[in-house]
């Protein structure tokens, strides 16, 4: 049976916020609170859901526990924004409050038809009457169906599968729908662990978005992981992609270091077909603090991804905004765009150019040293360049000793070390600061490193030292 607990209604929210005022407003004061980044009014946010665009306004769905900052039965919190930057509140959308969802409205997607929006969603149930693993057997996924022509009022909830719809070798472990059309049929991608611990993701096909038939699964010969979570299928340049969060990796030397990881196949497949090749796994991110993105196309055409800025399980912590009753952000909208090579790359969304105060220019010699404020956007690019060592803020320092690239913010404790990468030479790094966060892009963002990150924020400087090094830096505050 399911566990004893009550569903989270609108009524029973409304009710629990009007006795968390003080809460919320220690909350909003706190110093770490980001200056363009999306982060939750209070309490917990974890995977963006449901990202789309509708009219001007871009609709901005997350994983929310508003009452306790460490996690909790999930609600779909709920933010717009025209510009990516700066972003209005709203009442939750989803609501974990029937026996479908009733211990959490998991993560979803929506899909655009004629002006409906269709949501789809894994509602997640937890059985209790007697001891489970909730892996084999314990747990319900359900895939939950609502629609929205504006966003913000959605229909009734439809079930359209359970766990009996899936292949009998699948352990209760499958979720996060995404929907796609492709040569004139509806897609749905499902990410999966079977029983025997190998990650893979489920496609399912329709012809009415409600009726939906197992038709395959995208899984590499041997074993990457035993759950590939937050699946989403991407093309760029007409070349496909499966992205996903293997679980489950062991790590090999800067590779894999995170507790889970994230990252893209090339995926060469014909939708209808039976037939695929998958490529080999590409890491988008190698810092500490990414996890679960979802990729979307706006109405100019981009392919944007946004990703949580956190890490499940992961061994460090918060502990700095957690204590002021809020954790976790979004982070910043990448444009994603193919290399020469042909890889997926990521750049910051060139909107954030409107919040530029006036920028400075400098051409370096071996050393470049300059005063910044907690929000700036610097960008340095090398004319020569064998070795560095550049101090960012008072305690991250980024060196490259012409073979790895590494990132090391263990002066600012929270249980985060170093990062690292091989590269053949740093052509370019843009530094994105804000209050508590860095997102370092390297070489066009070929390489990306995005963090957490929890220092006093004052006498911020760069510096960089190397006999050989040649180049220019430029640098705007931010002003959000």
């Amino acid at each position: 049976m399911p566990a004893e607990k009550k569903p989270m209604t609108k009524e029973m929210y409304l009710k629990q916020l009007e006795q968390f005022g003080s809460v919320i407003d220690r909350a909003q004061n706190d110093i770490l609170r980001l200056g363009y980044h999306l982060q939750p009014p209070v309490g917990w946010l974890n995977d963006p859901n449901g990202l789309c665009q509708i009219g001007n306004d871009y609709h901005i769905y997350f994983q929310y526990s508003p009452f306790n900052a460490e996690g909790g039965n999930g609600l779909w919190g709920h933010m717009t924004s025209q510009d990516l930057l700066h972003f209005q509140e709203h009442e939750p959308a989803v609501y974990p409050d029937c026996a479908w969802d009733q211990h959490g409205a998991y993560s979803g997607s929506a899909y655009e038809e004629d002006g409906i929006y269709y949501v789809f969603y894994t509602g997640n149930v937890k059985y209790t009457d007697k001891k489970y693993d909730y892996t084999t057997a314990g747990r319900e996924q359900n895939v939950i169906l609502i629609t929205s022509r504006d966003g913000y009022n959605f229909t009734e909830k439809e079930l359209l599968m359970t766990n009996d719809d899936f292949p009998e070798d699948m352990s209760k472990h499958v979720r996060d729908p995404q929907v796609i059309r492709r040569n004139g049929r509806y897609y749905m991608l499902l990410g999966a662990r079977t029983l025997s611990d190998k990650g893979c993701v489920l496609l399912y096909e329709s012809d009415d978005l409600r009726r939906w038939e197992y038709k395959l699964r995208f899984t590499t010969e041997n074993p990457f992981g035993y759950m590939w979570e937050c699946p989403n299928y991407a093309e760029i340049n007409g070349q496909g992609f499966l992205i996903a969060c293997p679980q489950g990796l062991p790590s090999q030397g800067l590779d894999y270091a995170n507790t889970y990881q994230c990252g893209s196949f090339k995926l060469d497949y014909t939708f209808g077909e039976t037939d695929y090749q998958i490529g080999e796994f590409r890491e988008l991110d190698r810092g500490f603090d990414f996890y679960a993105p979802q990729i979307f196309q706006d109405r100019q055409g981009r392919t944007l991804l946004i990703g949580w800025m956190g890490m499940p399980d992961s061994g460090y912590d918060n502990a700095p905004t957690l204590k002021n009753g809020w954790q976790h952000c979004l982070t910043i909208p990448r444009e994603l765009y193919l290399t020469k090579e042909g890889h997926p790359a990521q750049r910051p969304i060139r909107e954030l150019e409107t919040i530029r105060g006036m920028g400075h220019e400098e051409h370096f010699t071996n050393t470049f040293s300059q005063n910044v404020s907690p929000l700036f956007d610097m960008e340095l690019a090398f004319e020569k360049c064998e070795s560095f060592t550049l101090r960012i803020r008072e305690n991250a320092l980024l060196s490259y000793d012409g073979d790895v690239l590494l990132l090391d913010i263990s002066q600012c404790g929270r249980g985060r070390t170093t990062r690292g990468v091989r590269l053949q030479d740093i052509r370019n790094i843009r530094i994105l600061s804000d209050s508590s966060t860095l997102e370092l892009f390297i070489n066009d963002g070929e390489e990306v490193f995005t963090t957490r990150i929890y220092d006093s924020m004052t006498g911020l400087s760069c510096e960089m030292k190397d006999a050989e090094a040649r180049g220019t830096v430029t640098w705007y505050e931010l002003c959000p």
